[in-house]
């Protein structure tokens, strides 16, 4: 070698490539984790909503009809989430509802939450 000659010996290039590589690799999982949470917050979200309107719904027309019932959402012909309602009486023209739903959060797996609210009847 000359003497004034610098640069990098093979062994200190194969551990930066080694370094870049578990870098990237840790970046790369770490995207596909964001990209799974994110469907799953949309398919949260799309449930959230479902359940809500239903249970609006049921405000709105619980004093004329108090019955028990249930309701699928779908896309095409797979259910999103499944909801089930009933009324429970609080005495006094006061019902509150309680309503469950039952929703994909991924492959096969479901989850399910309950809402409830009160309603008063008297006019």
């Amino acid at each position: 070698m000359m003497k004034g000659e610098r640069g990098f010996t093979i062994v200190e290039v194969i551990i930066a490539i080694m370094v870049l590589v578990v870098g990237l690799l840790g970046l790369v999982t770490a995207s596909a984790m964001v990209t799974r949470m994110v469907g799953r917050g949309q398919r949260s979200a799309v449930a959230a909503v479902f359940a809500a309107q239903r249970l609006e719904r049921l405000r709105t027309t619980g004093c004329a009809s108090r019955t028990s019932g249930s309701d699928v959402l779908r896309r095409g012909s797979t259910p999103l989430d499944s909801a089930s309602w009933r009324w429970v009486d609080a005495g006094s023209q006061n019902y509150r509802v309680v309503l469950r739903h039952k929703y994909v959060t991924g492959k096969n797996r479901w989850r399910t939450d309950s809402l409830e609210t009160q309603v008063s009847c008297i006019f």
